[in-house]
């Protein structure tokens, strides 16, 4: 007994030491945890007990012990129930999508439809053809642990695996400490990197969650997971969240690809771009409040008041807020868009633009559908950069939806007492709304519980409210929390004012606020054309018309970059070796690396619209060759080296063209 109790001891050591050196934040938190139970500062609830040949731990509260059993007994028949099935056990990170030969045939057609299968239509269609859900893996490149408990099955199962990257998820950090004890997880870093999620929040348990996630993101296709017990299921809930809002699935390399080429045109027409690099200290906004009305269902609840008082405010709305903004005769002095679909203009059914919006001012992305742009006045309308940073030293703003972009623009723009209504970014807490019910794509949303799979717009999670607890969102609407607390972070530093007066979820920086507590009374009223004046001067102020020699030079660049990856990529296509799965795959490694280029100090737009492209194919491409089953690999990996060569040309070729467009506009 006594030899045991000194290599607990002497392993608690080991692991703490390990901790220090290569995990320093979760050390701090065990750190202090022991200076506060030898201080007496706090009570242990649980007990680390040997019975004989086992440990086991006694809950202190209850007198219950949490294996109850053989603990070592208890990792082997985790370890045992462990599988390579596809089918079992695994968290799946991409849409199941089923595609005819007809459909990915018309992705051969001219002009290209660049929506989520162009360029990966062929791949998956390939994919599918030669794989099962049936099937066995052949390898366990990742797996996730769910509550560790004494963590003993953690290296049965890595060593039945052979997995080199595990996640280690624990709530409870005095039962993850008592695993100190009885696992060695120094060993085991040896044989595979370590990701610990330790009674993390949200925020950190999602940034832990991404670096494991990204890491290897070829091995993402199937997830392998085990629960210590039944109660930590709600994480693998948590983790199947975080997959569906990830970017490459929410905003897939289709929409990158779109907007990267969609960007310079109107920078080479001559429209009007605004300085978005800094914020603005001395503006119209200074010193008169803000109202950014989105189209969220408290739009609708606060229709009357929104009446009463919008003289009090300059307005800035989202277009999908303008239909309601009509109907209410309530006209905005900036409206603000960056979809890129022409569907858009739908926003618009029924509002009198040439009468209701004479006196307004437009701020597009450089983005957005011509249609749109012509339902304008030109000298009312600003662009700004979305991601592609086209127009030098002039910032940009990546985001997923207009509601967190134009909070993020009236910060820029010196806005110093902001009021957000209808950005909920959740759905109504009564109704299950998702949008003013004025909004095109206004619906009621119902959980789809019995899914075993998050999908981006019918499965619910809760999220912190604004004034509730908790409030309904969907996984697409917590992404654009997470870009709105960015916004936050990154801009919300000159002692501005945010108030949230919406029902919808807790926005970070923002003060939660009733209408009816804003003092309007001490606001003085404000003329609707000395705002469009006030406003229109100083955005021409802060903008740029023509693109200046930086620009056209860095047009050239980006072209350039194009053409150095796709003689790299036809090198790729001659010379691979696809005799050989193993020799083949460090090729595409290579390759990958080239594509995203992550060494380059300069932002270049393919290398971006690869970094949201290969997340997904490569998921495709290597479940492939991670089947058991799989017969003539060799034929296999010299189709879908075919398919996927001819797949990354294409989109080089269409980005080299296309650029090389607009550098012939810019020499006429």
């Amino acid at each position: 007994m006594h030899s045991i109790e000194e290599h607990a001891i002497s392993l608690f050591g080991k692991n703490l030491s390990y901790l220090r050196e290569a995990h320093p934040d979760l050390f701090k938190k065990i750190d202090i945890l022991n200076h506060a139970i030898q201080n007496g500062s706090y009570k242990e609830k649980y007990s680390l007990e040997y019975k004989g040949d086992y440990f086991d731990v006694l809950d202190l509260r209850s007198n219950n012990y949490l294996y109850n059993q053989n603990s070592i007994d208890h990792a082997k028949q985790m370890a045992k129930q462990v599988n390579f099935k596809k089918s079992s056990g695994v968290i799946e990170s991409f849409y199941k999508q089923r595609l005819s030969q007809e459909v990915v045939d018309r992705y051969d057609e001219k002009p290209p439809k660049l929506d989520p299968l162009f360029a990966s239509a062929k791949i998956i269609h390939y994919a599918n053809s030669v794989t099962s859900e049936d099937d066995e893996m052949k390898y366990i490149q990742k797996y996730i642990f769910c509550g560790v408990g004494l963590g003993l099955h953690i290296p049965l199962i890595q060593s039945k695996t052979a997995s080199g990257q595990l996640l280690i998820i624990e709530d409870n950090l005095e039962l993850f400490r008592l695993s100190l004890f009885t696992t060695n997880y120094k060993d085991l870093s040896a044989k595979a990197k370590l990701f610990f999620s330790i009674m993390d929040n949200d925020f950190d348990f999602k940034n832990i969650f991404e670096h494991f996630y990204v890491m290897g993101f070829n091995n993402n296709f199937y997830l392998k997971y085990s629960l210590f017990s039944q109660l930590d299921l709600p994480k693998i809930e948590k983790i199947q969240r975080y997959i569906v809002s990830n970017v490459f699935l929410s905003y897939p390399y289709s929409d990158t690809l779109r907007s990267h080429l969609k960007s310079p045109e109107y920078l080479i027409e001559g429209y009007p771009f605004i300085d978005f690099s800094t914020i603005r200290t001395n503006s119209p906004f200074s010193d008169k409040p803000l109202l950014f009305i989105a189209a969220g269902p408290s739009l609708d609840n606060n229709s009357k008041w929104l009446q009463e008082n919008q003289d009090k405010f300059y307005i800035v709305s989202v277009l999908a807020s303008v239909k309601t903004l009509y109907r209410l005769d309530v006209k905005p002095d900036i409206v603000i868009h960056i979809d890129d679909k022409a569907a858009s203009i739908n926003f618009l059914d029924g509002v009198n633009k040439k009468t209701f919006l004479n006196q307004t001012t437009f701020i597009f992305s450089s983005t957005v559908s011509r249609n749109v742009i012509e339902s304008f006045e030109r000298e009312n309308i600003f662009f700004f950069d979305k991601s592609a940073s086209y127009k030098i030293d002039f910032g940009s703003l990546t985001s997923v939806s207009v509601g967190e972009t134009g909070y993020a623009i009236s910060l820029l723009l010196g806005a110093k007492e902001i009021y957000l209504l209808g950005l909920d970014l959740a759905l109504d807490p009564k109704t299950k709304r998702s949008h003013s019910q004025d909004h095109m794509s206004s619906s009621i949303v119902e959980d789809n519980k019995k899914s075993d799979f998050f999908s981006l717009f019918k499965n619910l999670l809760e999220v912190k409210g604004n004034f509730l607890d908790t409030v309904p969102t969907t996984a697409s609407l917590s992404l654009s929390i997470s870009y709105f607390n960015d916004f936050s972070d990154k801009y919300l530093i000159n002692n501005q004012k945010v108030y949230n007066l919406g029902d919808g979820a807790y926005l970070k920086g923002a003060l939660a606020l009733k209408p009816k507590d804003v003092v309007t009374a001490s606001f003085s009223s404000l003329l609707q054309q000395e705002k469009f004046e006030s406003v229109k001067e100083f955005l021409k102020s802060i903008s740029e018309c023509t693109p200046n020699k930086k620009d056209i030079e860095s047009l050239q660049e980006q072209i350039q970059e194009a053409k150095r990856i796709k003689t790299i990529a036809l090198n790729f296509k001659k010379t691979a070796p696809t005799s050989n799965y193993e020799s083949y795959m460090k090729a595409f490694y290579m390759l990958t690396l080239e594509m995203i280029n992550e060494k380059s100090s300069k932002k270049y737009a393919i290398n971006t619209i690869f970094y949201s492209y290969l997340p997904l194919v490569s998921g495709y491409i290597f479940n492939i060759f991670n089947t058991k089953s799989l017969k003539n690999s060799k034929r296999h990996l010299k189709k879908i080296h075919d398919i996927f060569s001819e797949q990354v040309i294409k989109i080089l070729d269409l980005y080299i063209n296309t650029m090389s467009i607009y550098i012939e506009w810019v020499k006429r």
